[in-house]
C-alpha cells in the first residue's frame, strides 16, 4: 500500500491542478458528456474509456483491455494492472505499475467495507471499488474531501449501446453481471458518501444516479453561460398552445401522482427523467388530507412507511409548501412546464399563491358541482378536466362551466386502474374533437387521461384527436403507493419508449386535410393523349 501510495502521490503531484475527480466507463450515456467538462478534472480510466477521453491513470486487468488500449497508441498517462496482464508484451513499459488482483466474490456488502478500508491495494474484476479507493487516496493527498463523478456507468447495454467493445463478452452475461455490480455500488457509494471522505456522484438516469447529464454539462460546460436561460413558464405554455392549435402537436403529461412519496430528492430526479424522455408538463396533486377525507377514511387501516393508516400515508405523501417550491425551481432549470390537480377549495387558493398556467380537476372530485363552479368563477386560467366516471349530462356541466373564454383539455378517462380495453373507450376523445367543431368551441381541446397498459389506447388517442396525453409514472415499483400498477417507470426508459409511442402516432395522423403528399408517386407512369 505505501508503495503504491507514493506512485499515486507523483503522478498526483504532476498532474496539472484540479478540482474535482472522474472516474470514466463507456457506457452509451458518456457520448453526450460535453467534452469541455473533463478540463481541470483528474480522470481515472476505468479499462480501455480512454478511447472516450484520456486520463492521469488506467485502471484494468484484462487482456482484451490490453489489446485495445495498444490500438488507440495507450493514451492515458498511467496505467495500474497486474503482472499478467503483461507477460510477453512489449509496450510503453514505462507507463505501467503492477498491483496484486483480488477476487471479489460478491458475498456480501460487509467485504466491501473491508476491502475499501484495507491497507492494501489491488484491483479485482469490481474496478470501480478500486477507483473508489484511488480517489479517496488522492483526497488524503490533497489533505481536502472532492467531489468523484462517476460518468459513463450506466449499468444496461444493447447492441446498440456498445461502443468499442473488446471483451467478447455476450450481451446476456454482461448485463447480469452489470445488476450485480450496481446494486454494490449503490451499497459502497452511501457508505463513502456518508462517512464523509469524498463526495460521490452518478451521472445518468439509472435509480442510483444523483444528477442528469444535463445539469452535470450545465454545471462544468465552458457553454453553460449560453445555455441557461430564464425560463419564462407562461411564453413557453403560450407556445405549447399554439403548437397544438396550429402545427397538430400532442402534449405529454407525466403525471407523478404521490409517486414522489413527499421526497425532495425523488422528486427533483421525477422531473428530471421525465423531462428527458419527452413530457411536455409535470402534474402534481394537492389535497387538504384532513378534510377532503372523512375521519372514519383517515383512521382506516393502510400499511405504508409513513405509519398504518389512510392518514399517515395521505400525509406523508402530500406536498408541502416547501416541495412545491422545489417542483417550480427543477422545472424551471428544466425548463418544463408544472399544474397541478386542485381537489378542493383550500388546495385550489393554496396553488394559486404560485400563479399557476392551468390546473386540473380530476374525476375524483366530478361530483363537487359547487366546487367546481367556484373554480370557474375565481381562476382565469386555462383548465385540464378528466371525465372518468361520468356522463354526458357532466359533458355539458362542464363545456358550459369554463367555456367560452379559455383554454379547456377535457380528457376522456376511465376511473379503472388498470382500465381494460373494453372499458377505455376511445372513441369519445373523437366526439369531443366533433363537440368543438360543431359548437365553433376553439378552446376545447379534447385529450386522453391513460389508465389503461401500454401505449396502444394512447396511440389510438391521437388519432382520434387528442391533444393532451397524460400517463401516470413512477420511480421503481412501490408496491404501496396508489396507482403504481399503472404507472411507467421512469428509471428503465418505460416512459420514454411510451413518450416516442405518442410521437409515432403523431405523426402517423398527419393532417386532416387530403392532399398529394411529397412522399407519393405513381408505381407505373401513365400516358396521358
Amino acid at each position: 500500500m505505501e508503495n503504491f501510495f507514493n506512485l499515486l502521490k507523483n503522478i498526483v503531484l504532476a498532474s496539472e491542478t484540479f478540482d474535482k475527480i472522474i472516474i470514466l466507463g463507456k457506457g452509451s450515456t458518456v457520448t453526450s458528456i460535453d467534452p469541455s467538462t473533463y478540463k481541470n478534472s483528474f480522470i481515472i480510466n476505468i479499462n480501455d474509456s480512454e478511447r472516450i477521453q484520456k486520463g492521469n491513470l488506467c485502471l484494468f486487468k484484462n487482456a482484451w483491455v490490453l489489446e485495445s488500449l495498444n490500438e488507440n497508441g495507450f493514451q492515458a498517462q498511467n496505467y495500474v494492472t497486474v503482472n499478467e496482464t503483461m507477460v510477453n508484451a512489449n509496450f510503453a513499459k514505462d507507463k505501467f505499475n503492477f498491483v496484486d488482483y483480488n477476487n471479489i466474490s460478491f458475498e456480501s456488502f460487509d467485504s466491501l467495507i473491508s476491502d475499501f478500508n484495507s491497507r492494501d491495494f489491488y484491483l479485482s474484476d469490481f474496478l470501480v471499488l478500486s477507483a473508489l479507493k484511488v480517489a479517496y487516496l488522492i483526497s488524503q493527498i490533497k489533505n481536502k474531501n472532492l467531489k468523484v463523478y462517476l460518468l459513463g456507468f450506466d449499468f444496461k447495454i444493447t447492441e446498440k449501446s456498445v461502443i468499442n467493445d473488446y471483451s467478447g463478452h455476450e450481451l446476456e452475461y454482461k448485463n447480469i453481471l452489470f445488476l450485480t455490480q450496481k446494486a454494490y455500488l449503490k451499497f459502497i457509494k452511501k457508505y463513502i458518501n456518508d462517512t464523509g471522505s469524498n463526495e460521490i456522484i452518478h451521472v445518468g438516469s439509472t435509480e442510483i444516479s444523483d444528477i442528469s447529464i444535463d445539469q452535470y454539462n450545465k454545471t462544468f460546460s465552458e457553454r453553460k453561460a449560453k445555455t441557461n436561460k430564464t425560463f419564462d413558464m407562461q411564453s413557453a405554455y403560450d407556445d405549447l398552445i399554439n403548437r397544438v392549435k396550429k402545427e397538430n402537436y400532442v402534449i405529454v403529461v407525466a403525471e407523478l401522482t404521490n409517486n414522489h412519496l413527499g421526497d425532495e430528492e425523488r422528486l427533483r430526479k421525477m422531473i428530471r427523467l421525465a423531462k428527458e424522455a419527452g413530457a411536455d408538463m409535470i402534474k402534481v396533486q394537492k389535497r387538504e388530507v384532513d378534510s377532503f377525507y372523512s375521519k372514519d377514511e383517515l383512521k382506516s387501516p393502510y400499511t405504508s412507511p409513513f405509519g398504518i393508516t389512510l392518514k399517515d400515508y395521505r400525509s406523508g405523501v402530500e406536498l408541502t409548501e416547501h416541495l412545491f417550491s422545489v417542483l417550480i425551481e427543477e422545472c424551471n432549470a428544466h425548463q418544463i412546464i408544472w399544474f397541478a390537480s386542485v381537489l378542493d377549495y383550500p388546495s385550489l387558493k393554496f396553488i394559486e399563491r404560485f400563479d399557476p398556467v392551468l390546473v386540473k380537476l380530476p374525476s375524483t372530485i366530478s361530483n363537487h358541482k359547487s366546487y367546481i363552479k367556484k373554480v370557474a368563477k375565481e381562476f382565469s386560467g386555462d383548465v385540464v378536466v378528466s371525465t372518468g366516471f361520468t356522463d354526458k349530462d357532466y359533458e355539458s356541466f362542464v363545456l358550459d362551466t369554463f367555456l367560452p373564454g379559455r383554454n379547456l383539455f377535457l380528457l376522456q378517462c376511465t376511473s379503472s386502474y388498470p382500465a381494460p380495453p373494453e372499458a377505455c373507450q376511445i372513441g369519445v376523445v373523437r366526439h369531443y374533437e366533433e363537440i368543438s367543431i360543431v359548437k365553433n368551441l376553439s378552446g376545447l381541446i379534447p385529450g386522453y387521461s391513460s389508465h389503461d397498459i401500454g401505449n396502444i389506447g394512447s396511440m389510438l388517442a391521437v388519432a382520434a384527436g387528442a391533444k393532451m396525453i397524460e400517463k401516470h409514472v413512477k420511480l421503481g415499483n412501490m408496491d404501496w403507493v396508489h396507482f403504481d400498477g399503472v404507472a411507467l417507470d421512469l428509471l428503465d426508459n418505460t416512459f420514454g419508449d411510451f413518450v416516442s409511442a405518442v410521437r409515432k402516432a403523431e405523426l402517423l395522423t398527419g393532417s386532416k386535410t387530403k392532399q398529394i403528399h411529397h412522399q407519393e408517386h405513381h408505381k407505373y407512369k401513365v400516358h396521358t393523349k
